[in-house]
């Protein structure tokens, strides 16, 4: 998540999940070929990389065969503030479970007044009644955490098929991932998402009291539908299909992720540009309530592709949609392949939130845990791509540590923005300065390679700078490590 407040780093929001753009007719075609083109969302190398570790892998890893397979549709309601939803959800644990575990992150204290996920229906053929927790919700919510029992223990291995219905009532315009004004509408991480993290278990931590995320999900395989009104365009995770007129005038819209983390969808009338850039799909939209130039949204995220791509390899997704809503500002929020921005601060914004697409699209993290490891990463590389090192390092003086959970900032939503962005940061451009850029740069490449579609920790980080000790220094000293 990102947002311009005056300074050098911006705040960038997630969940989620990356988000693929559908196309809407009319849009006007261009096209730029600057790179590596990957001809599906798994690229199958990095650029090349000098002192580069023995053991670094040369590709990026690939996802998970096992991981959680999802099927969902989105249905928005006439006056465009209601979703109603359904999901199915093949998940095979690695470790045995006894029951299922779902966040219900609309709910949280710090999601906008008027946002509310009711679930009406979530079973598990043999299981029990679904119960919900508060773990950090608004009152009058149902809470962020909902629990199915099984009825049994699911050894690791075995398939476990849930399906779940619920209803997104999305509030007024703000800076977060969900909102309408009743012309536009855009939600993400608005279905309950599978709380696991492999190797880990389940995973409960309260969700935060300010506009931000905590979340942490599998890489999965989404397959999902969004119905909407006829003269709307939609934007949305996954790689385009045609729409299509069903009864009543409405529209459905489908796309399939073959790994992603969460799913976003804005609708509404919106002006869309497409480019090809670096082999990926990309489609610009501005909605008609925000007044912002098309060419100049495009352009920015075209620059901050083809600079990512040259620094940490092929662009993780085949597409990227990038919408333009009114209510953001000048932040931005990102999500696997699809990113919601205001109307302003572009160019600090979208290469943030482009830099997402690798930390936290394709390298996941708990955020709850470990929010560095998707912000302070993000930030390093908009530093990088608009060539303004110096101008955030001065943040590594700033006290407390990078590596903090999201739990302990409590209310202090200044100290978490200057601490986990501007001083995480600081902390990774300093240690690139103190190891030598191009060792530095073929380390971070090999952990990209090594975590690709993978949920890092701050032990991966460690090991990919290992040979590196004057980085590590730096890292510990801020307190990352």
């Amino acid at each position: 998540m990102s947002r311009s407040a005056g300074t050098k780093f911006v705040r960038v929001a997630v969940v989620l999940v990356g988000l693929l753009t559908l196309t809407a007719a009319g849009c006007d075609p261009q096209s730029e070929q600057a790179g590596p083109s990957p001809s599906s969302s798994l690229p199958a190398s990095a650029p090349s990389a000098t002192a580069t570790p023995a053991a670094c892998r040369g590709s990026y890893a690939l996802p998970d065969p096992r991981r959680p397979v999802i099927v969902l549709t989105f249905a928005l309601s006439a006056d465009r503030r209601t979703v109603t939803g359904t999901e199915s959800v093949r998940f095979t644990p690695d470790l045995p479970v006894t029951e299922m575990v779902f966040r219900m992150w609309p709910n949280g204290e710090g999601a906008p007044d008027g946002t509310l996920m009711t679930v009406t229906q979530a079973r598990v053929a043999g299981g029990g009644q679904f119960t919900t927790q508060s773990a950090g919700a608004k009152r009058g919510s149902q809470g962020t955490l909902l629990t199915i029992p099984l009825g049994r223990t699911n050894p690791a291995g075995q398939p476990i098929i849930a399906d779940l219905a619920f209803t997104l009532r999305l509030p007024p315009p703000d800076f977060e991932r969900w909102g309408s004004t009743g012309t536009t509408a855009w939600w993400a991480s608005g279905h309950p998402l599978l709380a696991w993290e492999r190797e880990r278990g389940w995973q409960r931590q309260p969700a935060v009291r300010f506009p931000s995320e905590a979340a942490v999900s599998e890489a999965a395989s989404i397959d999902l539908t969004v119905t909407a009104p006829a003269a709307d365009t939609v934007l949305m995770s996954g790689p385009p299909d045609s729409p299509r007129t069903i009864d009543g005038g409405r529209r459905q819209w489908h796309s399939m992720s073959e790994s992603a983390r969460d799913v976003s969808v804005s609708v509404g009338p919106f002006r869309t540009r497409s480019a090809t850039v670096n082999g990926v799909r990309v489609i610009a939209g501005v909605s008609s309530e925000v007044r912002a130039d098309l060419d100049q949204l495009l352009a920015q995220t075209r620059r901050s592709i083809n600079g990512l791509v040259a620094r940490f390899g092929p662009f993780p997704y085949p597409s990227l949609s990038i919408a333009a809503l009114p209510g953001i500002g000048s932040g931005g929020i990102e999500f696997p392949a699809a990113i919601m921005v205001g109307a302003s601060g572009w160019d600090t914004v979208v290469p943030h939130e482009v830099a997402h697409e690798y930390f936290y699209g394709m390298i996941g993290d708990n955020q709850a845990r470990d929010p560095w490891l998707d912000e302070a990463f993000a930030t390093y590389s908009e530093a990088l791509v608009n060539d303004e090192v110096a101008s955030y390092l001065p943040e590594l003086d700033r006290p407390g540590p990078v590596g903090s959970t999201m739990e302990s900032w409590g209310d202090d939503q200044d100290g978490y923005y200057a601490t986990i962005y501007g001083k995480g940061a600081a902390a990774l451009l300093t240690a690139r300065q103190r190891a030598g850029a191009p060792a530095f740069d073929a380390a971070l490449r090999c952990y990209v390679n090594e975590n690709a579609w993978d949920v890092a920790t701050p032990d991966d980080i460690q090991r990919a700078l290992a040979h590196l000790p004057a980085a590590l220094s730096v890292l510990r000293a801020a307190r990352a490590l």
